[in-house]
């Protein structure tokens, strides 16, 4: 099982967050820049991880999300 944890970063001297994917001993991948707001990225991560979504998976599942 795979756990999503929100990330922070700066670009351009504003702050973005991201999600990592994190498995049993590593991370197995992350994005960057999903969005500008904690909340959104927050309740993102634990949609992930509520449905149980696999690693293999995350990126076009974020995709999806994003493009509603």
């Amino acid at each position: 099982m795979v756990r999503y944890v929100v990330t922070k970063g700066k670009s351009d001297d504003r702050e973005q967050y991201g999600i990592a994917v994190i498995g049993e001993k590593e991370q197995i991948d992350s994005l960057e820049d999903i969005a500008s707001s904690l909340e959104e990225t927050t309740v993102l991560a634990a949609f992930l991880q509520e449905n149980g979504v696999a690693a293999v998976h995350f990126r076009d599942v974020v995709e999806d999300y994003l493009a509603r």
